[in-house]
C-alpha cells in the first residue's frame, strides 16, 4: 500500500462510543466469510465475464487484504471452472447449485462475519443478504434495509427525494410515451451496464425482457466514493473519476484519481456521505455513483452499491492504511487510523489494475459529459 504527502480523510458523524487516542487492542482471531457471486460458485451459465473478471479482482484484493490481519482467519468459496490464481488462501471449491448452498450456509453459521458481494441483479444482494441474517449469521456489512432500497433503482430515487438528497430523476416506464430529450432505459434491479439502451428524443418507450425505469441523460463528470461506514461514522475514500462508454450503455471502463478541478473531491464527498448518512444504519463498504455538474448544485447521485466496488482495487494499492482493518475497527466501534493519500495522478481499467494515461499526458482537464 502506498505512502501519502496529503492530510488524512475525515471522519463524518463519528459515533462517542469511539475512544480517540487510545491504543487498539486486538479482539481474538475470528472468522471471516467473503463470497463473490460472480465466481464463488453462484452464478448461472453463462458466466457475464466482464463482471466476473471484476468480481474476481475484487475477491483477490479482499482477500489479500484480510489475510494480512493476524486476528483473522479467512475463508472464501470458488467455482470450480476458475483458476484461483494468485489468491492468498485455499478457496473452497464449489462444482454445483447444491454443493454451494449447503457450503454457504456451513460458512455463514460457523464465521464470525460474512462478507457478501453481489451485483444486484434481481434482488440477489438482498437475497444473500438475508440469508445469512435468517440462519443467525452476522454481516460484514450493509444494512438489510440499505441492500434492498439501493437494489432498486426506483425505490432508492424516491427514498432520496423523501431525503433531500439530489439523485437522477427515476421513474416507471410508460410504453408509447415519447419524450423531448433522450431517455435512458435501465433494469429496476440492474447491475453495472446489464440490458441499459438509450432511446433518441421521440422513439416511443417499450418493455424489455426486465422490468425497466427511465431516466435522463444529465451533463456532467461521472464520479465515484466508496464509503466505509460503521459504529456511527461514514469514511469517505479517495473520490474517482469513472471512465465509461460512449456507446450509450455507460459501461465502466475504469476510473482515474484525483478528481480534476477545485473543490470536485469535497463536492464528491459531502453529497455521498449525505446519501450514505440517510441511511442510519450504514454499515461496511458502500459505494456511490455520481454525476457533477458545472456547479455544486446540479449534483447528483446516480446510485448507491451498498458493497465493495471494483474502486476498491486501486484504492488500496493507494491508501497508506489496510482498508480491510480500517472497516473492522469501525465495526468495532473503535477509532481507526486514516488513510492517506499520494498526490500523484493515477489511472486504472475496470479491474483496478495501473494503466497508462492516453499519448503518456496526464489530463486534468474537468471535461462534461453525458450521464444517467
Amino acid at each position: 500500500m502506498g505512502g501519502s504527502s496529503s492530510g488524512p480523510t475525515s471522519i463524518y458523524g463519528a459515533s462517542q462510543s469511539h475512544e480517540p487516542g487510545r491504543k487498539r487492542k486486538l479482539p481474538m482471531t475470528r472468522r471471516i466469510f467473503i463470497y463473490e457471486e460472480t465466481c464463488g460458485g453462484g452464478c448461472k451459465d453463462p458466466l457475464p465475464l466482464q463482471l466476473r473478471s471484476e468480481g474476481m479482482a475484487m475477491l483477490r484484493a479482499l482477500c489479500e487484504d484480510f489475510t494480512e490481519l493476524e486476528d483473522v482467519e479467512l475463508i472464501t468459496t470458488l467455482d470450480k471452472r476458475i483458476d484461483p490464481g494468485e489468491l492468498p488462501l485455499q478457496p473452497v471449491p464449489i462444482s454445483s447449485p447444491g454443493e454451494l448452498a449447503e457450503s454457504f450456509d456451513d460458512l455463514a453459521v460457523q464465521c464470525d462475519l460474512s462478507l457478501i458481494l453481489a451485483p444486484e441483479l434481481g434482488g440477489r444482494l438482498a437475497e444473500l443478504s438475508r440469508r445469512v441474517t435468517s440462519l443467525g449469521g452476522r454481516l460484514h456489512g450493509g444494512d438489510i434495509k440499505l441492500i434492498e432500497t439501493a437494489s432498486d433503482k426506483l425505490r432508492l430515487y424516491r427514498h432520496l427525494e423523501t431525503a433531500g438528497i439530489p439523485a437522477l430523476p427515476c421513474r416507471e416506464l410508460e410504453p408509447g410515451r415519447s419524450s423531448r430529450g433522450t431517455v435512458v432505459l435501465k433494469p429496476r434491479f440492474g447491475a453495472g451496464s446489464l440490458e441499459i439502451s438509450t432511446l433518441a428524443p421521440g422513439r416511443p418507450e417499450q418493455t424489455g425482457r426486465e422490468e425497466l425505469v427511465a431516466t435522463p441523460l444529465l451533463e456532467g463528470m461521472a464520479a465515484s466514493v466508496l464509503c466505509i461506514a460503521g459504529g456511527g461514522a461514514i469514511i469517505p475514500l479517495q473520490p474517482c473519476r469513472q471512465r465509461l462508454s460512449d456507446d450509450g450503455r455507460f459501461g465502466y471502463l475504469g476510473g482515474s484519481v484525483p478528481l480534476p478541478g477545485p473543490g470536485l473531491a469535497e463536492r464528491a464527498i459531502e453529497l455521498s456521505v449525505d446519501a450514505v448518512a440517510s441511511f442510519p444504519n450504514a454499515r461496511g463498504f458502500i459505494g456511490v455513483d455520481l454525476v457533477l455538474g458545472e456547479k455544486a448544485g446540479d449534483d447528483r447521485v446516480i446510485e448507491i452499491n451498498p458493497r465493495p466496488t471494483t474502486s476498491y482495487c486501486a484504492l488500496r494499492r493507494r491508501s497508506s492504511v489496510n482498508l480491510a482493518r480500517l472497516s473492522l475497527d469501525l465495526l468495532d466501534h473503535r477509532e481507526p487510523e486514516l488513510p492517506e493519500w499520494p498526490p500523484e495522478p493515477e489511472l486504472f481499467d475496470s479491474e483496478g489494475n495501473a494503466g497508462e494515461w492516453p499519448g503518456g499526458r496526464v489530463s486534468t482537464a474537468a471535461d462534461m459529459e453525458r450521464v444517467s
